[in-house]
């Protein structure tokens, strides 16, 4: 980073500082889901309400991202088209693989949503509760192999520090063995958690407490 994103970085970390003392006196705040209207279910539409009953058959709870969402119905069913294809595995880009970009990208972000729902799904499809955690806290000493680090290193760069990514990047993918295709799906699923890290961030989504105890 130069010095001008530095000094932007330390300044926005000095505020969160600031911000995590004032919440210390904040109350208990498992009931709050956002900072925006939450739609009651019997008004939502038969397409939304479909699918908080799938999740629900699923996980046991509607997450709190499809809650905090379904005031814009229709605008998060077309997000949630686009996030879906996005994290369906191929032969080149497996589920942990999106899964490990999404963590990793959370943690540069510091999104605390994405984080604990992230953190869990990547717990699940690794069926391993500890490299799974490692991977979300710090993946360069989880164990990662050459070419799962060479992805999240990618990842993490072009999160930080977009305008300083080159071909020569890309060129460092392919060669631990990516194809043109992986390398796209890699940018798309890293541009995808640095928008829903920040969507989350923004309109203040809590995750759902049941996460922190599921896949451990």
């Amino acid at each position: 980073m130069n010095p001008a994103q530095v000094a932007t970085r330390l300044k926005y970390s000095a505020g969160r500082v600031t911000r995590a003392r004032r919440l210390a006196y904040a109350p208990h705040m498992d009931d709050h889901i956002s900072w925006f209207p939450i739609a009651e279910r019997d008004n939502l539409s038969d397409e939304v309400k479909a699918l908080f009953d799938q999740v629900e058959e699923k996980l046991g709870f509607v997450p709190n991202v499809f809650r905090a969402f379904a005031w814009r119905g229709e605008r998060m069913m077309k997000w949630k088209a686009h996030f879906d294809d996005l994290m369906t595995p191929s032969p080149g880009l497996g589920k942990a693989e999106r899964e490990m970009i999404s963590v990793a990208v959370s943690m540069q972000n510091q999104c605390l949503y994405c984080l604990t729902s992230h953190g869990f799904a990547l717990r699940a499809i690794l069926k391993d509760p500890v490299k799974g955690e490692r991977i979300t806290l710090d993946y360069r000493r989880a164990g990662l192999t050459e070419k799962q680090m060479a992805m999240l290193d990618f990842a993490v760069k072009l999160t930080l520090d977009p305008v300083t990514v080159a071909e020569e990047d890309v060129d460092d993918l392919r060669a631990v063995g990516f194809t043109d295709e992986d390398v796209w799906d890699i940018v798309e699923v890293t541009a995808m958690f640095n928008y829903t890290n920040r969507l989350m961030s923004g309109a203040g989504v809590m995750p759902n407490s049941e996460y922190h105890g599921m896949a451990r």
